[in-house]
């Protein structure tokens, strides 16, 4: 268990003086102040939209504040670009994990890189003497990773590995993480809050953002809240989740109490299914009138599963009955073209164009709804852009903003929108509440239920509370394989974990909870 009291220094590490940043008339942050001590761990919450990830790039040397000092131990200094923020000490992990690590290199390429780039580096160095030296780092470091692999190729669990790898190497004084459990499992997340503890130890300070309660309860010796690019209130431990909660959104945000429902006709099934070669073949269904949660640890096979009912990777056994009728889908205009659609994981990656406008990302996919013989209607398709910024409370400057101008979270709400815009008889959706807020969270599951009421819907999530919250019934995946089928409302969030991590069971966890056979 961390020591929740924070070190005592009269000089902090960071201190922030009446931070401003403006985006042409749009106010990002408004007069910020506060500081980070030696050694804490202090915790950065707020909703999406409230100045999180505008105050990361400005201490990151990513963008310069409009007003105001950043105080490095007492001195003021400009952080004009990340290698000045690096320079002080300050190295940040950010919540894109694509951002920490390079394409086109091996994994330990991407950890020796910045010895290789800074003065006086050798960037002739022998691949040999490359991955002896990454070697050396991920033993000090206690990680595993496959030194010879293109980073590409890693999960974006992996991937986030990497990143961080990349980061403790520098040796920071101050490391900054943005949601860095988002795409760990929860062995992998269990190991991060080892090094965490241990960081703090040595007396790194550590700037942790995150919207997982838990994490920020666990970790931090102190929480600061963010609204309106504002400070809006200081906590200290034991944190007080009603509290913050309170204070994130400005009233009281209790999860809806809902019923279980079992559902309609059954929409897509399947029998003898596998998510590899050699795995073991399960059966199952899904109905019309009801959510489907899907768990399990990263790794566990949901995705892929998942991309075979989208036509995304072909089936790798057994058959797929799509209302009654074979379905085996060619690729994914094929599936859509039978009313199945799926929002990826990864957003950054599979769901945005750079540089786009708002109204670009709302209507793709859908431009014939919004053409005749060929030309665009452009009113047409800003209308629509606009009823999905509107439904789904997407904070930005109007829907020709680009979507960069978005925080993580209102990028996920325009997203998700624009697809349950249309009627589908089947809705998939990959990690959707990943790096968003509760507010948004909310959001999305209160459309999602309203949405389910004629569509098949399947949430893929590896957080137990986040399935708890949204879902009718769960199924859990371990090892490629359904392991459990069961209403939300007959099992909890701590027995969702016992059962995705094979640990033995929680107290009151029926022992005949798990099982290998599905409705």
């Amino acid at each position: 268990m961390t020591d929740m009291t924070a070190p005592a220094d009269s000089l902090p590490l960071v201190r922030f003086e009446a931070i401003t940043k403006h985006f042409g008339g749009t106010v990002a942050l408004a007069g910020v102040t506060f500081e980070v001590r030696h050694g804490e761990t202090l915790g950065l919450l707020g909703s999406n939209g409230a100045g999180k990830s505008t105050l990361i790039k400005i201490l990151s040397g990513m963008q310069p504040q409009t007003g105001g000092d950043i105080l490095i131990e007492g001195v003021p200094q400009t952080l004009d670009s990340p290698v000045d923020a690096r320079d002080c000490g300050i190295v940040t992990v950010h919540q894109n994990i694509d951002d920490g690590v390079v394409f086109g290199m091996t994994v330990a390429e991407n950890l020796v890189l910045d010895n290789l780039s800074v003065a006086g580096g050798n960037p002739w160095m022998p691949y040999g003497r490359v991955r002896r030296q990454a070697a050396a780092i991920l033993e000090e470091l206690d990680f595993d990773l496959p030194l010879d692999v293109p980073v590409e190729q890693l999960s974006a669990s992996g991937r986030q590995e990497v990143s961080i790898a990349r980061a403790l190497v520098k040796k920071p004084k101050l490391l900054i993480l943005d949601e860095p459990t988002s795409t760990l499992s929860a062995r992998e997340s269990e190991r991060l809050f080892e090094r965490v503890a241990a960081m703090q130890a040595r007396g790194i300070a550590i700037l942790y953002v995150s919207h997982r309660m838990s994490d920020i309860q666990r970790l931090c010796h102190r929480a600061v809240v963010l609204r309106n690019g504002q400070v809006v209130s200081n906590h200290d431990a034991p944190l007080d989740a009603r509290a913050i909660t309170v204070s994130i959104l400005g009233e009281i945000a209790l999860a809806p109490a809902f019923e279980s429902r079992t559902g309609r006709e059954t929409v897509l099934s399947g029998e003898g299914l596998r998510v590899s070669r050699h795995g073991p073949a399960f059966d199952v269904s899904f109905r019309r009138g009801e959510i489907v949660g899907l768990t399990g640890l990263v790794g566990a096979g949901k995705t892929e599963l998942l991309e075979q009912f989208y036509g995304a990777r072909p089936l790798v056994s057994g058959k797929l009955e799509l209302l009654g009728q074979p379905f085996e889908p060619r690729d994914q205009p094929d599936a859509l073209a039978h009313g199945i659609a799926m929002v990826p994981e990864e957003r950054a990656a599979q769901s945005i164009f750079p540089g786009e406008q708002l109204t670009t990302h709302a209507s793709i996919g859908r431009l014939d709804r919004f053409s005749t013989a060929g030309i665009m209607q452009r009113s047409e398709e800003v209308a629509f852009a606009r009823k999905v910024i509107s439904d789904f409370h997407v904070r930005c400057p109007g829907h020709e903003a680009p979507i960069e101008a978005l925080s993580g979270g209102n990028q996920q709400k325009l997203l998700v929108g624009r697809w349950l815009a249309d009627e589908r008889e089947v809705m998939i959706l990959d990690e959707p509440f990943r790096g968003i807020d509760i507010g948004a969270r909310s959001v999305i599951a209160k459309a999602l239920r309203a949405y389910s009421e004629n569509t098949a819907v399947i949430v893929c999530s590896s957080d137990p509370e986040e399935v708890i919250e949204v879902a009718d019934r769960v199924l859990v995946m371990r090892d490629g394989e359904i392991v459990c089928d069961i209403a939300s409302s007959e099992i909890s969030a701590e027995q969702l974990a016992d059962i995705m991590s094979a640990a033995p069971p929680s107290q009151a966890h029926p022992t005949t909870m798990e099982t290998n056979s599905v409705h």
